[in-house]
């Protein structure tokens, strides 16, 4: 796999979460609504030592699935002004060799792993944690009052949890949303390699105008992109840091623009400083025009 990711958040900040545990099944055991037992199940899972792999075996059982919610509302991923949750989930298996694996995925990213014999154990059996066992998912999601979006849709809500989705919509970048942020910001354009930088935006109407010419609306996401061959030029995104007290601006991402045979993708990479689940890699595929878009940046620095 190529996406390394946390899908539950450790953010103890009052943040609106919940995992809800399923057996094989099909039957609720409980749920975990308590942040710092949320945080001790995810120092439990001992994401460091997972070995990742590509595919599940065929000769597996599935025993629990532990699906996540949890209210996405920091500035930097919300679209159009509007709370979601976001839903991710995480299943253990069990192969005829003893192993334990995961496959944990959300928004179309999946990651398989084979885990350590003790985090098998903790979550083949979750009794230990303090559970919620009064309340359902539905309770709790109902008690939210927030929908699930649908990307690429004209439906603005579902109440199908199986389809929940981030919000893609028509996106807009406003210098007052921009600024809401981070105070500071700068883009950076590359070539092939980050060993020459060949343009450097900072004013904000600027990164304003450079991000609504995106059109990010008109990307499709790719579960499966050609891995980079033909790489025309990297574009970095930097922010003020928000966990250091220093006026620092720190790497907010890193979009690579390739092409494969005759198409042009952009791989995204979010270090984990904002992405609150570890560092997500995104892939995506974009026309011709917006790639010539973004290509023109570079060509600024050599008028």
């Amino acid at each position: 796999m190529v996406v390394v990711k946390k899908s539950i958040s450790v953010t103890l900040k009052k943040k609106k979460q919940f995992i809800e545990i399923i057996t094989a099944s099909d039957e609720m055991i409980g749920i975990i609504d308590n942040n710092k037992e949320i945080e001790r199940f995810v120092k439990q899972l001992d994401i460091e030592s997972w070995n990742y792999m590509e595919q599940l075996p065929e000769d597996r059982d599935l025993v629990k699935s532990y699906i996540s919610y949890e209210v996405i509302d920091e500035p930097l991923f919300l679209q159009d002004k509007t709370q979601l949750v976001n839903m991710s989930t995480l299943e253990l298996y069990i192969s005829s060799k003893g192993e334990y694996i995961i496959r944990d995925y959300a928004q179309g990213v999946e990651t398989i792993a084979r885990i350590s014999e003790k985090a098998g154990r903790f979550l083949n059996a979750p009794e230990d944690l303090d559970l919620n066992k009064h309340m359902t998912a539905k309770d709790i999601l109902d008690e939210w009052g927030l929908d699930f979006y649908v990307p690429n849709s004209d439906i603005e809500k579902t109440d199908d949890i199986e389809n929940a989705r981030y919000y893609e919509g028509e996106t807009l970048f406003t210098k007052k949303e921009l600024l809401k942020t981070s105070k500071e910001q700068k883009i950076q354009f590359y070539g092939a390699d980050k060993n020459t930088l060949l343009n450097e935006i900072d004013d904000i109407s600027e990164i304003e105008q450079y991000l609504n010419g995106l059109a990010l609306n008109q990307w499709e996401y790719v579960d499966n992109a050609p891995n980079p061959g033909e790489v025309e030029c990297q574009i970095v995104r930097f922010m003020l840091s928000r966990d250091s007290n220093k006026k620092e601006l720190k790497e907010m991402y890193t979009q690579i623009l390739y092409k494969s045979d005759g198409n042009y993708y952009i791989e995204e990479i979010i270090p984990g400083e904002y992405s609150n689940r570890g560092e997500f890699i995104t892939h995506y595929q974009v026309s011709e025009e917006i790639a010539k878009y973004i290509l023109s940046y570079l060509e600024f620095s050599q008028e």
